[in-house]
């Protein structure tokens, strides 16, 4: 029972992952605009985030890897989803004093950092771990490794069109951020007691 909710969650990070980007893009544009160079930045920096996250995930299962950590480890994904919309608020000023120091190119990277590393250092800690818990049940690495890996990737294309095609046409860029957040406390109550998600979701709804 438990290899079908975090196969779910798994699913899940990997379609947040690119809608978090894809929303990226258009919280930048106003400031930066929708250049070759923010598109750049933006993929350069959000995978470079997500090696950290896996690397930092492996590191973090390995040290007796247990379904409410992991609970914990998908709700503090919704924390820092949810804290985007708090920071895109101040992106104006970052970027205009990033614009005086660092060029174009420069204050790209360091405003898709400000807003997009930690979400995505988080999110790309779901899959080692989720991997790690797996593991425990069954003998087939290779078989489960491979399988949890397709399904993040699958859903980081149904997260691609999801976004592009209803999420941001229809909720606009704060209100998917807000939903891709809400759908992470939720997948949280599936490994943790309900009270602290029940903060986070409270939190977030607000």
């Amino acid at each position: 029972m438990m290899n079908w909710k975090l196969r779910l969650t798994v699913f899940i990070g990997g379609a947040s992952v690119m809608i978090v980007e894809l929303v990226g893009s258009r919280l930048v544009a106003p400031f930066l605009g929708s250049s070759l160079i923010v598109w750049t930045t933006l993929i350069g920096v959000i995978l470079g985030a997500l090696s950290l996250g896996y690397w930092l995930g492996g590191r973090l299962a390995d040290n007796k890897a247990t379904i409410s950590r992991f609970g914990l480890l998908i709700l503090a994904s919704a924390v820092t989803v949810a804290a985007v919309l708090w920071l895109s608020l101040y992106l104006g000023a970052v970027s205009r004093f990033a614009l005086d120091w660092l060029g174009v190119a420069g204050s790209t990277v360091l405003c898709t950092l400000y807003l997009f590393a930690l979400p995505s250092v988080v999110l790309g800690m779901v899959s080692p771990y989720a991997l790690k818990l797996s593991l425990k049940t069954t003998d087939f690495t290779g078989r489960i490794a491979g399988s949890l890996y397709a399904l993040s990737t699958i859903g980081s294309i149904v997260g691609t069109f999801a976004a592009g095609f209803w999420l941001i046409p229809s909720l606009g860029s704060f209100k998917t951020l807000a939903f891709v957040a809400l759908v992470l406390v939720l997948s949280s109550l599936m490994f943790l007691r309900r009270w602290p998600a029940a903060l986070v979701l409270v939190a977030v709804l607000y």
